[in-house]
């Protein structure tokens, strides 16, 4: 883009997987610059997915979530009017998406005649085809209509002018059909989970429910969106894929390339490759994975006598608990009284959420040693409960016989310890045990796409028009079933939770589904672009979020445009900022 689309700057990437000391569209030509290449823009994803910006981005403004004590652009969680002198809030996500972009242009124009295995080579072309139609995707979802190049620029330029949203959405759609019909049905052993067939068919599938919302729609979209997600299912073996026995299954440490695993962002503990910081210095890499860190809670600062003073800390910060960055909290009056609402029978708001903090007096408390002594008696470490973030209010009598600290939603009347903005339930998918030191960065892989989303995608088209309700009730009860399974449940209580969770054709509506995707999907960077695309943000927000309600307007269903790259162009027509955001 402008002057970020020049050679050295597309190159850029490359040059972090395969240092050179110069480099011009020839190095395209060869195998090490499509392999670098196409890794490189991979390893751009790493300055965005599991950051502290981007997070709070796309997770804030919404139904599900609100500010935490912590966070940073406060602005974009109340649609304040100070997100129009913010924009290059976006500039980051912007910019990285037009470099890799080139770098995918310059591999598809002088990649094909690389002096390489034809196998091999058609592979790293179709892994770029993917990658362009994926940075095109993000642009056109966030911004709307974006400048659309395919081709290899070499030459800074000081005009440039956006493309309407239909020729992006064409653009996007035939390269994820060419990249469909070249990449394996299943990674390389070794590989992780970089794109593959099932990868490049979910984002088709995606790209077809977008656009079939959009002003761009085409009358078949939601039925090729619900044939390609179903043509997936039906497919799931040849690809690998299947749905983990038990939800919490899909974020435990260990499993982030399996069954459930569509694509991740890869991270490793390598400081150069894996762009790490070392072990000890906090965390200090932009590029670090430290989504362990965004949700947790202040839980470090609850002493023995909380809420007045006094007494020591009931629970330490140590590898185990995590850092508590505050940055973002879920908004308990929907999580609880909506989303989650039927919790007895739906194991998702358990695997979703820490709710307890066992006592540790000193970190890593050896289990069995005493702990804090609150007015209650004295915590054991390791085995009582020092906080409980309680889903409801409880009674004198509960408060009276728990050692440790109890705390209710706070949007209840009548509550004695309520949530505050550092204190509510944490976010668990992303948490890290294996750090050698507690405020060092996760090193997990993160997980970009989920095969349950697949059922969710379906179930949508179906709703619109590409299947019948009854498709979409059975896309969603294959989700709904799965969680209806919890730990020490007896076989008659199974039985009962399935009948509670199965549901009928008359039950499915966008609402419905919006709720399941917080369900299944919860602080995963959807919820922002499921509102924007189901054109549901501004009557949701206001539904729900009492930080942003006043706020909220239709336009804020696109983000601004940054302002760095409208003042980049200088000729020709002036590039227009997206309605609302311009000063």
């Amino acid at each position: 883009m402008i002057a970020l689309l020049f050679t050295g700057a597309s190159c850029k990437k490359v040059l972090e997987e395969q240092p050179r000391a110069t480099i011009d569209p020839a190095y395209f030509r060869t195998p090490e610059g499509l392999d670098g290449g196409v890794a490189g823009i991979y390893s751009s994803f790493r300055g965005h997915w599991g950051t502290q910006i981007f997070t709070q981005l796309f997770n804030g403004g919404t139904d599900e979530m609100i500010r935490g004590g912590a966070a940073d652009v406060q602005h974009n969680f109340t649609y304040s009017t100070l997100m129009k002198s913010n924009t290059n809030d976006y500039s980051g996500f912007w910019n990285s998406m037009y470099i890799d972009i080139n770098t995918a242009n310059g591999i598809l124009q002088f990649g094909p005649d690389a002096a390489m295995d034809a196998g091999k080579k058609a592979h790293l072309l179709a892994q770029a085809k993917f990658l362009r139609a994926f940075c095109y995707f993000y642009l056109v979802t966030t911004f709307g209509d974006v400048p659309l190049h395919l081709t290899f620029n070499t030459d800074a330029t000081t005009a440039d002018a956006r493309s309407p949203i239909a020729e992006v959405y064409d653009a996007i759609i035939k390269d994820l059909q060419d990249a469909a019909a070249v990449l394996p049905d299943q990674p390389a052993p070794g590989l992780g989970k970089p794109a593959y067939k099932a990868t490049a068919l979910y984002l088709l599938a995606k790209t077809y429910l977008w656009r079939g919302w959009s002003a761009a729609a085409k009358p078949t979209d939601f039925t090729d969106a619900f044939n390609t997600a179903k043509s997936i299912i039906d497919n799931k073996g040849v690809y690998g894929l299947d749905l983990w026995p038990v939800f919490a299954q899909g974020f435990l440490e260990g499993n982030e390339y399996g069954r459930e695993t569509l694509m991740v962002v890869d991270h490793s503990k390598d400081l150069k490759f894996g762009e790490n910081s070392q072990t000890g210095t906090g965390a200090s890499n932009l590029k670090e994975n430290k989504s362990n860190f965004f949700f947790r809670p202040n839980y470090p600062t609850v002493n023995a006598n909380y809420p007045n003073a006094g007494g020591a800390y009931v629970c330490v910060r140590d590898v185990q608990n995590g850092r508590p960055w505050q940055r973002i909290r879920p908004n308990m009056r929907y999580v609880l009284n909506v989303a989650f609402a039927n919790r007895a029978t739906d194991s998702r708001y358990d695997g979703t959420f820490q709710t307890i903090w066992l006592s540790n007096s000193v970190p890593g408390s050896a289990k069995g040693t005493a702990g804090a002594a609150t007015p209650r008696g004295t915590l054991v470490n390791g085995v009582d409960t020092a906080i409980w973030m309680a889903d409801r209010m409880v009674t004198p009598a509960e408060r009276a016989a728990f050692k440790g600290i109890i705390f209710e939603p706070d949007y209840l009347a009548g509550v004695t310890v309520p949530y505050t903005s550092l204190l509510y339930p944490s976010l668990r998918k992303w948490d890290d045990s294996t750090r050698a030191d507690m405020n060092d960065y996760s090193d997990r892989p993160y997980i970009l796409f989920r095969f349950s989303e697949v059922y969710l995608i379906a179930a949508e088209a179906a709703l619109k028009g590409g299947g019948t309700l009854q498709q979409a009730a059975d896309m969603l009860n294959v989700l709904r079933i799965r969680a209806a399974l919890k730990p020490g449940q007896t076989p008659e209580q199974y039985t009962a939770a399935v009948a509670a969770q199965t549901i009928t054709a008359a039950q499915v509506t966008l609402d419905f589904i919006l709720d399941e995707r917080t369900r299944e999907l919860y602080g995963e960077c959807n919820r922002w672009y499921d509102l924007s695309r189901t054109k549901t943000l501004v009557a949701r927000v206001k539904q729900y979020n009492d930080e942003a309600a006043a706020n909220i307007v239709q336009e804020h269903m696109l983000r601004p445009i940054p302002q760095q790259q409208i003042d980049l162009v200088t000729e020709g027509p002036a590039f227009p900022q997206n309605p609302w955001y311009a000063n």
